[in-house]
């Protein structure tokens, strides 16, 4: 996992291919100007980013945490405030099924963190960290940048 000021995030570049991609869209934006997108945008084959606003909710960390097993999760808060619970394998138990067309199953168990997300904070989830976004941190609502990373190391 990373978890770093959008300011930083060329710092991280060299990891993979599809992560520079990632990264490079996110050094260009600016968040004031940071729109949703009605459908994913795909920046390359392995590189989606999709734009959206929502309200977090009030739920429990750790009552469902998702994991993935091809594509990671590149979190941006553009405006608005969430938090996120985030556990690993020896934390969780599995609840849903793996579906490999969504890549996604779903866990409970005790986070080991719950991080608060403000805009300019990003959260790199990579397959083996379980995490469990949209817990309500305050009244706002939150728009959302979330690139999914195909897996390419």
């Amino acid at each position: 996992m990373i978890i770093t000021p959008l300011k930083h995030i060329s710092r991280f570049m060299g990891i993979s291919p599809n992560l520079d991609i990632a990264f490079q869209y996110l050094a260009q934006l600016k968040l004031p100007d940071v729109v949703p997108t009605k459908e994913p945008v795909d920046l390359s084959d392995g590189v989606k980013v999709n734009v959206f606003d929502y309200q977090p909710s009030q739920t429990n960390p750790g009552s469902q945490l998702e994991g993935h097993q091809k594509w990671m999760d590149i979190h941006l808060v553009a405006s608005g405030a969430e938090q996120m619970a985030v556990g690993s394998a020896d934390a969780v138990k599995q609840t849903v099924d793996y579906e490999a067309d969504k890549d996604i199953a779903f866990y409970e168990g005790q986070p080991e963190a719950v991080v608060n997300l403000y805009p300019g904070d990003v959260l790199v989830t990579f397959p083996e960290d379980f995490h469990q976004p949209g817990i309500k941190a305050n009244d706002l609502p939150v728009r959302k940048v979330l690139i999914k990373v195909k897996v390419d190391f």
